[in-house]
């Protein structure tokens, strides 16, 4: 992903997660989860610019893609259950 396409959160969880790489090493929990956090803003990012660069969608392609985005519920014996 070109530095173009990240948005101002995305650029900043990345500078978050280059510092505490140099800080802490990479094996820190603390550099782990900026790791996280700096892919889930790329995702984000990416997510955004599809949507941007995508026709219209209607509404059935709307619902089916709130779908895919709901969050989904781990249930207490570990299996995956609908939101």
């Amino acid at each position: 992903m070109t530095r173009k396409l990240l948005t101002s959160e995305a650029r900043k969880a990345q500078a978050r997660y280059a510092a505490r790489t140099r800080e802490l090493g990479p094996d820190h929990p603390d550099t782990l989860t900026a790791q996280g956090e700096w892919r889930s803003e790329r995702y984000l990012a990416a997510v955004a610019a599809s949507v941007a660069a995508a026709p219209p969608l209607s509404l059935e392609q709307r619902d089916r893609l709130s779908q895919i985005l709901r969050p989904a519920v781990i249930a207490a014996d570990g299996s995956e259950v609908a939101a």
